[in-house]
């Protein structure tokens, strides 16, 4: 699936070849010509060192370059674990809330009814009060007719099980709006908790923030030229192709074995100009188009807000979910039949390889990671290896 060097990526090592080849003359010369006077030959021999200088000063650039790229990594992808924390946090605080709010309008329900239920017992006091000169011995003295007697006791007897009834019932209220109350006083120091979490991990946050912004300004100043920029930029293409050649591929296989009992994946084919877009946004950068010195875009660049859902186009398997540089943290997803699609630039990943994911599911949140210095979604589809403009598949 790799692609053949194009002319803009055999540029990017033109100065490079040309300080060798300066330099490889040089010696020759040397080697080959007549004595030359004493001052020529120091002329030649400055030549010589500052090619060295030139070539060491290359080298050096370079790998300060990969340095700084490795420390920004890090810096992302602890901020894209704080990102997934905060993310899980403000989740676990909502759910608390509808709980604090179900567990307040069950108190009041409970406050309600046992207020009716108090009602009724009083109810029931006064009436067995104002009959309290008709009691049980006074009847039975007077010998009042059997028949009024009989009926007489049986309202008693149901006088004194009503409220035998309401304080059994005002009692059980009184437990159970206890243990209401329990719960929601349980629930709340639980919020302040995770509300403490929540500053907490806001703060770590911003300090994270800051630490990628200052390596990132450190990255830029290395890469100050445009012909810097534009090495960069190859350097990152053929680390791309090579996570196609080395692990994706390799992924491919490993997916289809683990999902054989899930329905076949037969590509993009029959989808074209329907998919779904990845997220909602404004194309900042549309396939093709020019990007640094000679190299196109090989993907459509969607603006975003940070923590924006990022939905797979299509159901297939993810054969990539890591850091990768110059597109940040990337998912991969194989739709079968040679079809990939790339979600790159996210803030944090939803998704783990070997997972099947279903079209419109999230798998990631858009951000800036990559090095990036606006939040959008970089988008690719592949077909074969090769990019295909992501606009003709898309509705």
């Amino acid at each position: 699936m790799k692609e053949p060097i194009s002319a803009s990526k055999q540029g990017a090592s033109k100065r490079l070849i040309r300080l060798f080849n300066a330099s490889l003359i040089a010696g020759v010369l040397l080697l080959l010509c007549p004595p030359l006077h004493a001052n020529e030959q120091q002329q030649l021999l400055d030549v010589q060192q500052q090619l060295k200088q030139q070539q060491q000063q290359l080298k050096k650039r370079k790998n300060d370059i990969s340095k700084a790229q490795e420390q920004l990594r890090q810096y992302e992808l602890a901020l894209a674990d704080s990102s997934q924390q905060l993310r899980k946090l403000n989740n676990q605080l909502s759910h608390s809330k509808i709980e604090q709010q179900y567990i307040q309008q069950q108190e009041k329900a409970l406050e309600e009814k046992l207020a009716q239920q108090q009602q009724a017992l009083k109810a029931q006091i006064n009436s067995a009060y104002r009959l309290g000169n008709s009691d049980y011995m006074k009847m039975l003295l007077n010998q009042q007719n059997a028949a009024d007697l009989e009926r007489m006791l049986s309202y008693y007897q149901y006088l004194a099980k009503a409220r035998s009834k309401a304080l059994e019932q005002v009692s059980f209220q009184q437990l159970e709006l206890s243990k209401v109350q329990s719960q929601l006083a349980e629930v709340q120091k639980h919020l302040e908790g995770l509300v403490a979490q929540q500053k907490q991990k806001l703060d770590q946050l911003q300090s994270q923030q800051n630490q990628r912004k200052q390596q990132l300004a450190k990255l830029n100043k290395l890469q100050n030229t445009e012909q810097s920029r534009l090495e960069q930029l190859q350097i990152n293409e053929q680390h791309l192709q090579q996570v196609i050649s080395d692990q994706i591929e390799q992924q491919q296989q490993l997916a289809l074995k683990q999902n054989l009992d899930k329905t076949p994946l037969t590509g993009l084919a029959k989808a074209k100009g329907k998919l779904p877009w990845p997220l909602k946004g404004r194309v900042l950068h549309s396939y093709n188009s020019k990007n640094q010195g000679q190299t196109r875009w090989q993907g459509i660049v969607i603006d975003s807000h940070p923590g924006t859902n990022v939905k797979a186009v299509a159901s297939g398997n993810v054969v990539f979910a890591d850091w990768l540089r110059g597109y940040g943290l990337v998912v991969a997803i194989d739709h079968g039949e040679q079809y990939l699609s790339f979600y790159g630039y996210n803030q944090s990943l939803n998704a783990e390889i070997g997972e099947r994911v279903s079209a419109g599911q999230t798998v990631a949140y858009a951000g800036n990671t990559g090095g990036q210095t606006t939040n959008a979604l970089f988008f690719q589809i592949r077909h074969k290896g090769q990019t295909q403009d992501p606009r003709k598949w898309l509705k």
